[in-house]
């Protein structure tokens, strides 16, 4: 449940599916296409984004990889 609703505040915070960025993985994309793309790439793919699908620890157990904790700073702040 806690992975679940972490990875909903990321969206409350305006971010969209890892998965369907253009530089996702081919496979990733095709197999968990969800939503929209995003307006910003905020930093590289991050194959461990509580945001992906396409996560071996789906959504991350709940845990904010680093490139998800650079994103929120980039947008947020430190």
């Amino acid at each position: 449940m806690y992975a679940i609703a972490a990875h909903e505040f990321g969206h409350a915070l305006g971010f969209a599916h890892e998965q369907n960025r253009p530089d996702a993985p081919a496979q990733c994309r095709a197999e968990n296409a969800q939503g929209t793309t995003g307006d910003y790439n905020v930093t590289k793919y991050d194959p461990f984004s509580i945001m992906n699908y396409c996560n071996p620890t789906w959504n991350g157990d709940g845990k904010l990889s680093e490139l998800d904790i650079e994103a929120v700073q980039k947008f947020y702040g430190k």
